[in-house]
């Protein structure tokens, strides 16, 4: 079984040095406990498999962000095991942005 992420694996020392001034620390490592895990249990699994869009977070190669919208009939998000997603791409508009991140980086959300 994989450890449970902590609010320091997450959140970069800027980020928790805010956290320590505006008090929101424990907040943040509450929401952290409670929701952020390593794997998909099976009601995750439910609400990802019956998505009919999600989001796709990608960096380019010079690092930045990127985000876009993949949507299909309940079920075109398919669970391969609790880490692993599928996510079918469609030549959509034609620009191949998150697929040319993704090749680029390796680095998707």
């Amino acid at each position: 079984m994989t450890a449970p992420l902590t609010g320091d694996d997450l959140f970069g020392p800027e980020s928790r040095e805010l956290q320590d001034r505006f008090d929101t620390r424990r907040l943040a490592d509450r929401i952290t406990e409670r929701f952020v895990r390593p794997e998909l249990d099976a009601e995750q699994t439910a609400v990802v498999t019956g998505a009919r869009m999600v989001f796709v977070a990608t960096v380019t190669a010079d690092g930045t962000p990127e985000v876009s919208y993949k949507g299909g009939r309940p079920g075109f998000v398919r669970v391969v095991d609790p880490r692993t997603l599928t996510i079918p791409f469609y030549d959509g508009n034609g620009m191949f942005s998150s697929l040319g991140n993704i090749r680029a980086t390796g680095r998707v959300g």
